[in-house]
């Protein structure tokens, strides 16, 4: 069985041999560009590059978990970006194709949004105007670093547990 992030091709015509000059090598070139513009010239409307419908969704499900995962008494920050990662390992268990743009940019919208909220706490005192002015940004930014890579890694290890499960299991005969 494939998996099913992968694509296949049933047109015998479409299999190549090895480049043997440069301008076989800048013929297949053309050839996989022109085969690109025509499966993918639309970005969003198939859903093969970006989804703006699986972007919301991963912004409602990994905010819902850095809320939840911020919940957690003690651990804070933490605790959120555990939600975060969680809620990203479940959007990979659930969906068949890799979406790691969306979830990567949900990730990051979240935590930046995040951290720019808990410094908001900080700002309201006189010292703290100072600190949020010169640091804000920065706090924000790496937020949404942290985010997007951990939104990203909880995705593949999302993607890699489901192609586990769904992969036959190849019998010695």
């Amino acid at each position: 069985m494939q998996r099913s992030d992968t694509r296949s091709t049933t047109d015998e015509s479409q299999e190549r041999t090895a480049p043997h000059s440069l301008s076989d090598i800048g013929s297949d070139l053309q050839a996989d560009t022109a085969t690109e513009q025509s499966t993918s010239s639309r970005v969003g409307m198939d859903g093969s590059w970006f989804s703006v419908k699986f972007l919301l969704a991963s912004v409602l499900l990994i905010g819902t978990g850095a809320v939840l995962g911020g919940m957690i008494p003690i651990v804070g920050a933490l605790g959120r970006i555990g939600g975060v990662f969680l809620a990203a390992f479940l959007l990979g268990t659930v969906t068949n194709t890799t979406r790691y743009v969306e979830t990567g940019v949900a990730g990051a919208g979240v935590v930046a949004l995040s951290f720019a909220i808990g410094l908001l706490s900080v700002g309201v005192l006189p010292v703290g105007l100072d600190f949020l002015q010169q640091y804000g940004i920065g706090f924000s930014a790496l937020g949404a670093a942290i985010g997007g890579l951990t939104a990203v890694v909880g995705h593949y290890f999302g993607r890699d547990l489901r192609s586990g499960l769904t992969d036959e299991i190849p019998s010695k005969n």
